[in-house]
């Protein structure tokens, strides 16, 4: 389906990429669709495989912890969006020892309300862990943030990736 399209190249865009505090730093935006602020000191770049800016930590553990946003049209409810998601991650061939660990609605300071999904993975031959960020721009437009890390640091980088979504807006808030 459509929306897991978006969701794997978003995925592979950051795979590849190659001082860790809860202050933030760079306001990563889009302007009229999109912003929110990267976890201080990383770099926010572009990437050819992602159509919006990236941001991306040091190396750690053989990978770029980073932080990446996908957008898609989609009519129909939030919850159902992520559901179809979730769906197409377990029938993916790409992702080995998928689980999906935890799942609750989110809201950032600026009042956007979202679905956090955790999960574990492996993709390639990276034992990753992702925390999806799903928002809604208007009724017909999904915005699916992507923060991914190592398995290894998944409990050391979850506060760093909410701290930062909390700060995630969209043209409507």
């Amino acid at each position: 389906m459509k929306c897991f399209h978006g969701l794997i190249i978003a995925l592979m865009a950051v795979w590849a990429l190659p001082s860790h505090a809860q202050s933030l730093g760079d306001t990563v935006s889009e302007p009229g669709l999109f912003s929110y602020q990267a976890p201080k000191d990383w770099k926010v770049t572009t990437s050819a495989m992602s159509k919006y800016k990236v941001c991306m930590g040091a190396p750690q553990n053989n990978f770029v912890p980073n932080i990446n946003v996908v957008t898609e049209k989609y009519a129909k409810p939030l919850v159902e969006y992520v559901e179809l998601n979730k769906t197409n991650l377990k029938a993916s061939p790409i992702f080995l020892n998928l689980q999906i660990l935890d799942q609750k609605p989110f809201e950032a300071t600026t009042g956007v309300k979202g679905i956090r999904v955790v999960v574990k993975d492996t993709l390639g031959k990276v034992d990753m862990q992702q925390i999806f960020y799903f928002f809604e721009e208007g009724t017909d437009t999904k915005l699916v943030v992507t923060a991914s890390c190592s398995v290894a640091d998944g409990d050391h980088y979850a506060s760093i990736f909410d701290a930062s979504m909390k700060t995630f807006s969209t043209s409507n808030k």
